[in-house]
């Protein structure tokens, strides 16, 4: 599907938000704040991809898949990446000392949604033999659900689509714990 110009848009608009996104960082001068811009422009980049989309007629079924099984995770992947982010960080403890634990089972909480979410994953690959077709029927059935509380996550009434794009997210907030426990946490409390 490389010859899409559809899917390398998504490709090209995709590679300039996180380009966009890391140079925001450095740039703006707190955590919230970069977040609370993350959101809003990984939600804009979104928001034109599904103007785009909405008069597309995809070439084809592969395609069309390919947009909603790979496209849409990752941009979907990404808000929700961002919601995470910005309830985590809003809640932290303002006591330092206070961080690592807090870090900790964050970080414990994830993994154990990220199984949970592998699971409900591999049980629709295993109700839904033919997950490409099961995709275009229920590809936009479904509100995103951007940052909901994952321990009330339906799983078994969530999309595929919107299973595979909280996994982007859990993982991309994962990568971002396990990196706030090296780098903010004192060593005499890293255990």
């Amino acid at each position: 599907m490389k010859n899409s110009s559809l899917l390398q848009q998504c490709l090209l608009t995709y590679k300039k938000i996180q380009q966009e996104i890391q140079i925001h960082e450095s740039q703006l001068p707190d955590e919230i704040k970069w977040i609370e811009w993350g959101f809003g422009a990984s939600m804009q980049a979104w928001l034109n991809i599904e103007k785009i989309t909405a008069g597309y007629r995809f070439i084809n079924q592969q395609e069309e898949v390919c947009f909603y099984k790979s496209q849409k995770t990752r941009f979907t992947g990404l808000i929700d990446y961002f919601a995470f982010l910005y309830k985590s960080v809003l809640f932290q403890p303002e006591d330092y000392m206070k961080r690592g634990e807090y870090w900790r089972i964050e970080l414990n909480t994830c993994n154990e949604v990220i199984s949970r979410v592998k699971l409900a994953c591999l049980q629709y690959k295993q109700q839904q033999p033919d997950t490409d077709i099961y995709f275009l029927q229920h590809n936009n059935q479904q509100p995103l659900l951007f940052g909901s509380n994952v321990s009330i996550f339906n799983f078994n009434n969530t999309s595929y689509s919107c299973l595979l794009g909280r996994l982007i997210a859990l993982k991309k907030y994962k990568k971002y714990i396990q990196e706030k426990i090296y780098n903010e946490i004192p060593l005499s409390q890293t255990g």
